[in-house]
C-alpha cells in the first residue's frame, strides 16, 4: 500500500474503492478508528462511482459493525441498510446472507448471547451450505462458540469450537479471518477460566492465543495483556503481572499517539477537499453563465430561422398546381430535386454554423458570427425556392418516399405524411417544427396519433424504423 504514489486518484484510477477497503482492513487491525471510519466512506464513495457495489457493500458492512460496536443509533443501521442496497445492486447473494446474519451478530454485541444463538442456529444450514465461501458458516460458529463460553456452557462450546477448528485448512477461508477469530476463542477461554480461578488453564489458553498475536485486533490485544496481569498477580507472580500492565500502557499510548495523527490527517484532508469543492463549484458557476449565454444566443437564431423559413413558405403557396407525379418526375425531376436539395443543404449548412457559434468561448467572435449568418439568413431567403409549394416540391422531388408509404399506409393524412418524411431523414421535433409553421407540441401531437395509427404499440417497433422499412422494403 505506500508503494502507491500519492494522490492514489492519479496513480490508481478505477480501482480506489479496493485500495480504501484494504486500508480500512489494515486500520481495524491496528484500531485506528478514525482512520477506519475515514478509509472505508472512502471506499463506499468511490465504489458508487465505480459501480464496484461489492466493495460499497463490504465498505458498508464494516462501517456498520463498527459503528454498532461503539454507538447503538440509527446511524449504524443506515449502513446496514446501505450494505443491502448494494450487495442487491451487485446481485451478491453471498453478501446478503451475511447482511441477514446481522441480527444475531447485534444481540452477540449486546449481550443476548441466548437470543443470539437462536438466531444463528436457526439459518446454521444455511450458512453451512455457502461451500463457495465458508467465512459465514466460520462467523457464525465463532459467534455460537463465543455464546456459550459466556454462557459457562463448556459442553457446546468445547462443539461448536471443534467444528470452528476444522475449517482450519478450509481454502475458501481468507487465513486472517479464521486466526482472528481463533485467536479471540482462546481469550474467551482464558477469561472464563480466570474466572473459576483455573490459572494454569488461563494461562494454556493465552500461551495458544500468544502463537496468533499478531492476528489480534486492538481490543483482544488490550484484554491479552489485561488477562496475562490479573492472571500473574493471581498466583502471586507480581514482576511477570507489572511487566504486562506496562504493556498494556505502552500499547494504549501508542493507540492514543495514532489516533491523534489520524484526527490531524483527517482534519487536514477534510480542508484540501473544502477548497477543491470551492475550485468546482466556482467552475460549475461560470459554465452555467456560459450555457446560458448559449442558450440565449441559439434562441435569438431559432426565432431569425423560423421566421425566415416562413416567409419562404408563404411565398412557395397557391403557385403549382397539383400535377401527375409521374408526368411531372418527367418532366422537373432534375429542376425540382435541385431547389430542394438547396433547401436541404442551407438546413444543414445553418444547423453546422449554430453549433461552431455556440462551441465558441470568444464573446466577441460570437456576435461577429450571429451578424453574418443572420445577414446570410436574410440575403438567402429572397432568392431560394421563390415559387413552389412547401408540400408540392417536398413530395414530388422524393415521390418513391411518399408512393412506398402511401401504398403500406392510406390511411394518413398530408400533413402526417409529411412529418414521416421529415422523420425519416432524421429531423427533430422542433426542426420540423419550425419547416411546418407550427408549434413544437403539435408535431408531438402528431407523432403521436401516427404511433396508434399504424399500430406500432403492438410490436414495440419506433416510428423512425417502421419509415425505413417502409421506405426501403
Amino acid at each position: 500500500m505506500d508503494s502507491i504514489p500519492t494522490p492514489p486518484s492519479r496513480s490508481i484510477e478505477g480501482r480506489l474503492a479496493d485500495y480504501y477497503l484494504l486500508k480500512g482492513m489494515l486500520y481495524h487491525k491496528s484500531g485506528e478508528q478514525a482512520k477506519l471510519f475515514n478509509s472505508f466512506i472512502q471506499a463506499v464513495k468511490y465504489g458508487e462511482m465505480e459501480k464496484n457495489y461489492d466493495v460499497a457493500g463490504q465498505a458498508s458492512l464494516d462501517l456498520f459493525s463498527n459503528a454498532y460496536s461503539l454507538n447503538k443509533d440509527s446511524t449504524a443501521f443506515k449502513f446496514l441498510e446501505q450494505a443491502r442496497e448494494f450487495y442487491t445492486l451487485a446481485n451478491n447473494q453471498n453478501g446478503l446472507v451475511e447482511v441477514e446474519q446481522m441480527p444475531a451478530y447485534m444481540a452477540f454485541q449486546d449481550h443476548q448471547y441466548e437470543e443470539s444463538n437462536r438466531l444463528i442456529l436457526e439459518n446454521l444450514d444455511l450458512y453451512k451450505n455457502v461451500e463457495e465461501d465458508a467465512y459465514y458458516y466460520l462467523f457464525a460458529l465463532f459467534m455460537l462458540t463465543s455464546n456459550y463460553i459466556h454462557l459457562g456452557d463448556t459442553v457446546n462450546s468445547e462443539k461448536y469450537f471443534r467444528i470452528f477448528q476444522s475449517l482450519q485448512d478450509n481454502t475458501t477461508i481468507a487465513p486472517y479471518n479464521y486466526r482472528s477469530y481463533e485467536v479471540d476463542l482462546n481469550i474467551c477461554n482464558s477469561h472464563l477460566a480466570l474466572e473459576n480461578n483455573n490459572f494454569n488453564l488461563a494461562l494454556d489458553y493465552l500461551a495458544e492465543a500468544s502463537r496468533s498475536k499478531a492476528f489480534m485486533e486492538h481490543v483482544s490485544v488490550k484484554e491479552y495483556y489485561t488477562l496475562y496481569s490479573d492472571t500473574y498477580e493471581h498466583i502471586g507472580n507480581i514482576e511477570m503481572a507489572n511487566i504486562y500492565r506496562d504493556s498494556l500502557r505502552d500499547y494504549e499510548k501508542m493507540l492514543l499517539e495514532d489516533n491523534i495523527s489520524a484526527s490531524f490527517e483527517i482534519h487536514e484532508n477534510l480542508i484540501k477537499t473544502e477548497g477543491e469543492l470551492k475550485i468546482e463549484e466556482a467552475k460549475k458557476q461560470r459554465n452555467l453563465l456560459f450555457a446560458l449565454s448559449m442558450v440565449a444566443v441559439l434562441i435569438v437564431l431559432i426565432v431569425i430561422f423560423s421566421l425566415t423559413y416562413t416567409r419562404l413558405l408563404n411565398k412557395l403557396k397557391g403557385l403549382f398546381s397539383q400535377l401527375n407525379k409521374t408526368s411531372y418526375l418527367n418532366r422537373n425531376q432534375e429542376r425540382l430535386n435541385a431547389k430542394v436539395q438547396g433547401l436541404e443543404d442551407l438546413i444543414k449548412d445553418y444547423k453546422k454554423q449554430m453549433k461552431k457559434i455556440s462551441l465558441t468561448n470568444d464573446v466577441g467572435k460570437q456576435r461577429n458570427m450571429i451578424r453574418e449568418l443572420y445577414s446570410e439568413l436574410n440575403l438567402k431567403s429572397s432568392t431560394l425556392l421563390s415559387n413552389e409549394k412547401h408540400l408540392e416540391i417536398v413530395n414530388d422531388s422524393n415521390a418513391e418516399f411518399f408512393i412506398n408509404l402511401r401504398e403500406q399506409s392510406p390511411q394518413l393524412t398530408e400533413l402526417e405524411t409529411l412529418v414521416c418524411y421529415y422523420l425519416f431523414l432524421d429531423f427533430k421535433n422542433k426542426e420540423i417544427a419550425v419547416f411546418l409553421n407550427r408549434s413544437v407540441r403539435a408535431i408531438e401531437s402528431i407523432r403521436y396519433r401516427l404511433v396508434k395509427k399504424l399500430e406500432l404499440e403492438k410490436n414495440g417497433e419506433s416510428l423512425v424504423d417502421f419509415l425505413h422499412k417502409a421506405v426501403n422494403p
